[in-house]
């Protein structure tokens, strides 16, 4: 027997901060995926994605298969997503695994169990959810789903820093977190009105405001550059990894060439620190069984 899943990456968040009494987050999801096999005809060392195994573990004990009735398994962990960048790497492997665990036991899982099982072994991602959804990544609480997730690309820039959300997390930034409760709640209030009306523009500014107000706790380098290329070639907006270190800006595929957007950034050197570059679509988030 073999069983694939795959979850996809996302490129920061659209927002993340104090919102409505603790911090939450929204995560988009992007055509960049984490697939993992299960298989009981590949003998794998289980030395290899640590995180998954422990994964595959939980989700056998929540089921209540204890270890020694579990078949002999191999688990193998197929990803490009870049590491400690902000990109939900991690989340993607997790939930993946989570997911093709409950199939390889012919069971079935919802997205908040999902996201329950990944939050016990870290602060998780809203990618394992199909649509943008305000969640607390820290409790696993669903705070607030929505029907719409636009058509837009990404211009994902990744620097060759890394920052190991863990150990970021290790450091306390909640009084400036309140500080920026304000523009937080003013980015989340346009953000639910994009929803509304549907327009890409009005997500695009929320974004921008939670990105700037993000600026006083995790600056990104090249942001007022990056603003300027918004601004001139007239962008929904951009987005920032709020605990790691990438950068998107976000636009419409039928309106901008990414290219275009590319060589402004150039211009204005932003690439000399970015110098990694993907053009990306938003898609579907959520575990999805493959084979």
């Amino acid at each position: 027997m073999e069983i694939k899943a795959k979850c996809p990456a996302s490129c920061g968040e659209l927002l993340q901060g104090w919102i409505e009494g603790s911090e939450k987050l929204i995560s988009y999801p992007i055509n960049w995926f984490s697939e993992v096999t299960l298989s009981d005809k590949l003998i794998v060392s289980k030395t290899g994605n640590t995180k998954a195994w422990l994964a595959f573990q939980q989700t056998c004990e929540y089921f209540g298969v204890p270890e020694n009735e579990r078949p002999p398994v191999s688990l193998q962990v197929k990803s490009t997503i870049p590491v400690a960048k902000g990109m939900a790497s991690s989340t993607a492997d997790i939930a993946a695994t989570i997911g093709a665990t409950a199939s390889w036991l012919q069971q079935t899982i919802t997205e908040t169990e999902i996201a329950k099982l990944c939050l016990q072994l870290e602060p998780t991602d809203s990618t394992i959810f199909q649509t943008l959804t305000l969640f607390d990544h820290l409790k696993g609480a669903t705070i607030r789903s929505t029907e719409w997730l636009p058509k837009l690309g990404v211009v994902v820039l990744e620097p060759l820093t890394i920052l190991e959300t863990a150990i970021f997390r290790k450091e306390s930034h909640q009084n400036q977190l309140l500080q920026n409760e304000a523009s937080l709640a003013r980015g989340f209030a346009l953000f639910e009105q994009a929803i509304r009306q549907q327009k890409v523009d009005l997500l695009g500014a929320s974004a921008t405001i939670s990105a700037e107000s993000n600026q006083a706790i995790l600056p990104k380098p090249f942001f007022k550059e990056m603003l300027e290329v918004v601004e001139k070639l007239d962008l929904p907006g951009l987005n920032v990894s709020h605990s790691g270190t990438v950068v998107g800006l976000l636009y419409e595929q039928q309106k901008t060439d990414p290219l275009e957007i590319l060589f402004e950034l150039e211009r204005r050197y932003v690439t000399t620190f970015y110098s990694r570059y993907y053009f990306r679509e938003w898609t579907t988030g959520g575990v999805q069984i493959i084979s």
